[in-house]
């Protein structure tokens, strides 16, 4: 017999975003600055906890907790990339090609068109994660060391004392267990 587990109210969740055909959008100041600003807004209207989250030139990472019972992550992704595209579009950002059933479908050549999304399981599961995301720069090799990557919000958490300025693997997080307490 399966067995199956219950969505615990104000769930963890890991996300990636990727770039249509992986295009490097996000190498620019004013597609980094519209996200930012679109991902405010819509943290404004249907928020939640954005724990971390690292942008590359051709994706994203994010690590967020929703807020209890309210497990909707698809809409605030999908609003969040929409409103992303039309702004970025409306800014002078190009977009690529698409097919024209995808045209007919309304896509758009900014965004892949899923996302990958993960449910965090654990305490462990959340600290793999969270390292996971901020050594993602130094994986793809822009940068020796997560600190010297600027768009993360590794920096954060360098400033709280939870990982050293030099760290590149696993680390311990003190305080996070208490943080943590739904699992």
């Amino acid at each position: 017999m399966p067995s199956y587990r219950r969505m615990r109210q104000g769930q963890f969740y890991f996300f990636t975003l990727v770039a249509y055909q992986r295009r490097k959008i996000f190498a620019s100041e004013l597609a980094r600055e519209l996200l930012h600003n679109v991902i405010e807004e819509v943290k404004a209207e249907s928020p939640w906890q954005m724990d971390a989250i690292v942008l590359l030139p051709d994706h994203l990472h994010m690590l967020w907790k929703t807020p209890p019972h309210d497990l909707d992550y698809s809409t605030r992704i999908a609003v969040l990339k929409k409103r992303f595209t039309d702004t970025f579009l409306k800014a002078g950002g190009r977009e690529c090609r698409v097919l024209s059933g995808q045209t007919r479908h309304r896509r758009r050549g900014v965004w892949q068109e899923r996302f990958w999304e993960h449910t965090i399981r654990d305490l462990k599961d959340y600290r793999l994660h969270l390292d996971y995301i901020h050594s993602n720069p130094v994986k793809h090799g822009l940068v020796e060391l997560p600190i010297e990557w600027p768009w993360s919000s590794f920096h954060r958490y360098v400033k709280q004392g939870l990982y050293e300025r030099d760290w590149c693997g696993h680390v311990e997080l003190p305080g996070t267990v208490e943080y943590l307490e739904g699992f």
